[in-house]
């Protein structure tokens, strides 16, 4: 008679359970890992879009347009959308390493399109823009986030509705077609709304570094916006489109991360416990919850301000 050797069934069930154990306390290391690599891949590219801004400010003498929309303190769409719509991030993508992505949407418009001081069709009336819509940046995405859900890609616009009032325009196509990004220039207390807090960019702004009197190193660039779920009502994910979306208000304080719904009109992140900032010096701060109200939201209006001539040490704001 052979014996077989082999596992009872007791045996197996606890070399299971083992292995069961190991990968519940291995997972939430793996976890924090590639939370980690993905902060510092998103610091990254805030960085480079913070250096590509520079660059693009050596070769026009000023930064980039946050938003070429209508011309003055009216809205895009009371200005019959009889502006271009085109956001900073457009304007950086020659330093971003996109210059042919560039050179094919410019083909078919107007070589001064993208001028302050003129008005032409929105982007979508050109072919050259809206074949190339759909091109999706790496450079632009955050790893954390979750950008190419969904069908709303949003573009913003800040302008006054009223004493003491901003409103944020937002529009969005509902086509998930559209390359999108997680990043966009901070406008201050309301871009172009409230002139002693307004950022670096605004509507149709042309703004040199030597102009921001607080300081490029206590200023914001650029932040992250993420991706948010339920907009309207509609559930689904909105998320900027890199082609227009150019500035951004903060007004409303900051949502604390990793973002929850529905705050899309607020900064946020993904990451845990931080949502990122470039400022305007490169250098890049993770920023933790501000609110909307106190002494930390006033120290982050004044930091989105560019000559409020309140200068706040970014030590001062929450974060790491």
């Amino acid at each position: 008679m052979i014996r077989r050797k082999g596992f009872t069934l007791i045996e197996l069930l606890v070399v299971i359970a083992i292995i069961a154990i190991l990968i519940g306390l291995l997972l939430p290391a793996v976890q924090k890992v590639r939370e980690a690599a993905a902060r510092t891949q998103c610091r990254n590219n805030l960085k480079q879009l913070a250096l590509a801004s520079h660059n693009y400010h050596d070769t026009n003498q000023a930064l980039p347009p946050g938003f070429l929309g209508g011309m003055g303190d009216t809205s895009a769409s009371a200005n019959g959308w009889n502006n271009q719509a085109v956001g900073s991030t457009f304007c950086l993508l020659p330093f971003i390493e996109q210059d042919n992505l560039y050179r094919l949407c410019m083909a078919g418009a107007p070589a001064d399109y993208l001028s302050v001081n003129k008005s032409y069709p929105a982007f979508w009336n050109y072919g050259s823009f809206w074949n190339n819509r759909g091109a999706q940046i790496k450079t632009l995405i955050c790893p954390s986030n979750a950008p190419q859900i969904g069908a709303w890609d949003e573009f913003f616009e800040t302008f006054t509705c009223g004493s003491g009032c901003i409103e944020i325009e937002v529009w969005s196509f509902g086509d998930p077609t559209f390359g999108k990004t997680n990043y966009v220039g901070c406008a201050g207390w309301g871009g172009a709304a409230w002139d002693k807090y307004q950022g670096i960019f605004h509507d149709r702004s042309s703004t040199a570094l030597a102009k921001i009197g607080d300081g490029t190193s206590n200023t914001f660039l650029f932040g992250e916006k993420c991706s948010t779920y339920n907009i309207y009502g509609a559930n689904e994910y909105d998320t900027p489109a890199w082609i227009s979306a150019g500035e951004f208000p903060c007004a409303w304080g900051l949502v604390a991360p990793p973002a929850v719904d529905p705050y899309w009109y607020m900064y946020g992140s993904r990451h845990t416990a931080i949502t990122q900032f470039a400022m305007g010096d490169g250098s890049v701060r993770g920023l933790t919850y501000i609110g909307s109200s106190g002494t930390g939201y006033n120290n982050y209006i004044y930091a989105s301000g560019a000559n409020d001539g309140q200068v706040v040490d970014p030590n001062q704001l929450p974060g790491n």
